[in-house]
């Protein structure tokens, strides 16, 4: 049975590589339906659009992986469909191990495995779809290379760059391989004509500038670079193919209505038809060309039409579509989709269980799959922590006595369980009466990769867990002067004294991080801590 939209939610929640593929096709379809509803707008506004929409495919693995995250829980349901989903679900027995914990781990390895395959089968497909880059970029270094400047033309040109309001030096040039006008290049931009331009009539010559100028105002270059870079990563989806097209074809037609601002508009389509004559018996043109075969019949359709708006979009239009672009990525690359059990019973018991068996085990799932994931954090086990929190464990659950998942993945050390609780939403901060707080147990433990990642994610260097003291004062006593380093380095207050009672009689003592350290004879760490700036 097909999985639920939930459940479906959950599953790519749980991979990176689907979030990813997900959101980004929310992006795509965001941009592409926002430049359907601007289709009478400017064509700069539909190019603004579309190239936002890439910009926000660029943020978009950047604010999954290392920005912060927000969870929605999703009920799945312990029926015969959802086992038979793509959903696993983690069984209440989950804290005491048996014979169903093999096929278990079997699964996942087989899920690992095929995980593998699709990352080498994407990384092979990029690599692919990358590979024209770096040839056409060649190609262009040797056009200008081996192009003759065109002096005759260079204060034209300068005064036409100056007037749509480029100052950076522009050159121009004719090449014999060059069938049709192109330009390239960010800091020193070249305009490249073919070599029998000397003869085009001087109306045609001055049109063909003006379009690559405006090409060039726009940084058209550079956008249509990057969105083609990100289309070979999302080489698979047709969707950022379609929006790279329209997002070509929208610079071409910006760059057309800039010219016939100021020049006849049929004379304008007339030379745009010669010009993808001559592209027909040569081969396509390096990015970017002034004309082009497969856009030439909307293009020239565009121009003649009386009632189409033409100009480049304003500052607020520009404000906007980055703010809203942002806006989407920001709202969207956070989200992630959580698993939580809806305790209902098998399909062939239902009939079986009374309503308040089914209350009964509502109550009891929550402890037993987070006793369960604590213990799996506590070994270490990732691929255990995996499928527990795919069952809806909470990733902040304190178990009395023990602590919480993430302690146990710092009694453990083992760095990939406390970032995948991290990454799941664990608190770095959950103290936990009578056992301390994460940070306290990875810093007793010398666990210095653990240390880094907790303070990384926001772990107060300085907290204070009353029975437990803190991080500082637990790494003196336990002589681990590395990770003492760190914490000084990050901030840790090296005076800080906290009271220790015993037996609630009022009696104790103070305690200082250097006090601990002497006491237990660590006179390295006694050192440099007097050398931090700790006193008696």
């Amino acid at each position: 049975m097909m999985p639920t939209l939930g459940e479906a939610a959950v599953m790519m929640s749980q991979s990176v590589e689907l979030s990813i593929v997900a959101k980004a096709t929310a992006i795509v379809v965001a941009g592409l339906v926002a430049a359907r509803l601007a289709s009478h707008a400017r064509a700069s506004v539909r190019h603004l659009l579309l190239a936002a929409t890439f910009a926000a495919l660029v943020a978009l693995p950047l604010l999954l992986v290392a920005g912060p995250q927000a969870t929605i829980d999703v009920p799945v349901a312990r029926t015969r469909a959802a086992a038979a989903s793509a959903v696993a679900v983690r069984p209440a027995s989950a804290a005491q191990p048996g014979a169903g914990d093999g096929a278990i781990l079997d699964r996942q390895s087989y899920q690992l495995s095929e995980l593998m395959v699709a990352r080498t089968v994407w990384l092979a497909g990029a690599a692919i779809f990358l590979a024209p880059v770096p040839i056409v970029l060649w190609r262009l270094r040797r056009i200008r290379r081996t192009g003759l400047p065109w002096s005759d033309l260079r204060a034209q040109t300068h005064a036409l760059a100056l007037a749509r309001g480029i100052r950076r030096p522009v050159e121009l040039m004719r090449h014999e391989h060059v069938p049709g006008p192109i330009t390239f290049g960010v800091l020193r931009p070249v305009i490249v004509m073919p070599a029998d331009a000397s003869e085009w009539p001087e109306a045609d010559v001055r049109r063909a500038v003006v379009h690559e100028l405006e090409h060039i105002q726009r940084c058209d270059w550079v956008v249509l670079l990057v969105a083609r870079g990100i289309c070979a990563c999302y080489w698979f989806h047709p969707l950022a193919w379609v929006a790279w097209r329209q997002l070509s074809l929208e610079a071409e037609r910006s760059c057309d209505d800039a010219v016939v601002l100021n020049e006849e508009r049929t004379d304008y389509a007339e030379q745009l038809v010669t010009l993808a004559r001559r592209l027909s018996a040569t081969e396509e043109a390096p990015m970017l060309g002034m004309a082009n075969r497969s856009d030439l019949s909307t293009r020239v359709s565009a121009l003649l039409d009386d009632r189409q708006r033409r100009g480049r979009a304003g500052l607020g239009l520009i404000t906007g579509a980055i703010g809203a672009a942002g806006l989407v990525v920001l709202t969207i690359a956070p989200v992630r989709a959580v698993a939580t059990v809806d305790t209902a019973v098998t399909v062939e018991t239902a009939d079986a269980v009374t309503g308040q068996e089914q209350r009964d085990r509502r109550a009891r799932r929550p402890r037993a799959l987070d006793r369960a994931l604590y213990e799996a954090a506590k070994d270490g086990d990732l691929n255990e922590v995996n499928q527990i929190i795919l069952a809806g464990a909470n990733v902040n659950g304190v178990i009395e006595g023990d602590g919480s998942p993430l302690i146990g993945a710092a009694q453990s050390g083992v760095l990939a369980v406390a970032r995948r609780l991290l990454d799941a939403g664990a608190d770095p901060d959950l103290p936990v009466e009578g056992d301390g707080s994460p940070l306290i147990h990875a810093a007793a433990r010398g666990h210095l990769d653990i240390v880094t990642l907790l303070l990384e994610r926001g772990a107060d260097v300085n907290q204070i867990v009353p029975g437990d003291e803190n991080a500082l004062m637990c790494a003196s006593e336990q002589g681990q002067l590395p990770v003492v380093q760190l914490l000084v380095k990050r901030g840790a207050n090296v005076n800080e004294r906290i009271w220790s009672g015993r037996g609630g009689r009022g009696e104790g003592e103070w305690r200082t991080a250097v006090s601990q350290a002497r006491k237990n004879g660590h006179t390295a760490v006694v050192s440099y801590l007097m050398s931090a700036g700790a006193r008696e």
